[in-house]
């Protein structure tokens, strides 16, 4: 089972991974303010999730948690910068972000959630892996519904 996971979480990280080079390409086309702002923070969710990842394979506990606790402290962030109106042709952000803002809300929070107790079980040595799985399903369901797929170049 834990090999299972490992490799269903170590494919997860190679597409984020894939998906931050790019990103990091698409965010210079974004203007200043918030639109370019969520993308910062939003990429450096990444890479902390890919820190995460890569620490999962070598049971690098300390780094699980210390990636995890600035997932959820850039999770606090993430709300005030998708005001109503804060559009771009440029950006990936779907309409839905406003039109279903409650859900979307709950979701944001809910990775804060889920971010602080995989902290609290890498710290702990607890249950890792279903704490890790629980916060990458919550942003692979935020993802899913509030982010437009990647344009294929």
């Amino acid at each position: 089972m834990q090999k299972l996971t490992m490799g269903l979480l170590a494919a997860t990280m190679a597409l984020a991974a894939a998906g931050i080079v790019h990103a990091h390409e698409h965010g210079k086309n974004l203007p200043p303010g918030p639109i370019h702002d969520r993308h910062e923070l939003m990429e450096g969710i990444g890479k902390n999730a890919k820190v995460i990842g890569d620490s999962m394979k070598t049971d690098d506990f300390a780094a699980i948690a210390s990636a995890a606790k600035q997932i959820q402290a850039d999770a606090a962030k993430v709300l005030p910068l998708f005001p109503k109106g804060s559009t771009n042709p440029n950006s990936r952000a779907k309409d839905e972000i406003w039109t279903e803002w409650g859900k979307f809300e709950s979701t944001s929070k809910d990775l804060e959630t889920k971010a602080g107790a995989l902290a609290a079980a890498a710290e702990s040595s607890g249950d890792v892996d279903t704490a890790a799985k629980a916060m990458f399903a919550t942003c692979k369901s935020c993802h899913d519904q509030f982010r437009k797929p990647e344009e294929k170049e």
